[in-house]
């Protein structure tokens, strides 16, 4: 199932994820448009695919943080990540929830890479470790990381296509409930 988009829509980037068609994979349940760019939005781990010198994929898990329909990511300027996505900018973005009923958005699209420079204002991603960690633990990860985060490169991924799956549309509200309370339950699982 696709969500229908304007014609126009598609000949120019989008600046809301839910402008972009959206495929269900599998027989699931896909996203409802007004769903997409919360679900994105949250503080999840996103795994970055691309494709290596070799030409074998790799991944990477990533935070990011999402901008007028926009991800932004960062890398150390001049790593393997780096030089492979400035040999071949197309990538895939997996963001998932990892609690039932499970749902994931899968990003297809091409990266631009730009060095950051000093200055803060210039840097989508600045207060990402905040908004993954917090205040105090931030700072720590910013002491144990030191100098090796200095020289950064800007990965902002335009996407193209979004398809994945949204099982919470398959359940009702109770079931919903039930599946993320079921690990918790002083019964043996196989019972539910």
């Amino acid at each position: 199932m696709t969500t229908q988009i304007r014609p126009d829509a598609a000949a120019r980037p989008a600046t809301r994820l839910r402008d972009l068609p959206f495929r269900g994979l599998g027989g699931q349940p896909p996203f409802e448009p007004d769903d997409i760019e919360p679900f994105v939005d949250a503080r999840r781990i996103g795994v970055l695919a691309y494709v290596r010198s070799d030409g074998r994929p790799n991944q990477s898990p990533l935070w990011y943080t999402l901008r007028d329909g926009v991800i932004h990511m960062t890398t150390t300027t001049g790593s393997a990540k780096h030089r492979a996505l400035e040999r071949d900018p197309r990538v895939t973005f997996t963001i998932q929830d990892e609690a039932p009923p499970y749902r994931a958005v899968i990003v297809d699209g091409t990266v631009e890479l730009r060095d950051l420079g000093p200055d803060p204002a210039d840097d989508p991603t600045e207060g990402m470790a905040v908004r993954y960690f917090g205040r105090v633990a931030a700072a720590a990860y910013h002491r144990m990381a030191g100098d090796s985060i200095a020289a950064m490169t800007l990965i902002s991924l335009t996407p193209t296509e979004l398809k994945g799956f949204d099982n919470a549309n398959a359940l009702s509200t109770t079931e919903n409930a039930f599946v993320r309370v079921r690990e918790r339950l002083p019964i043996p699982r196989p019972w539910l």
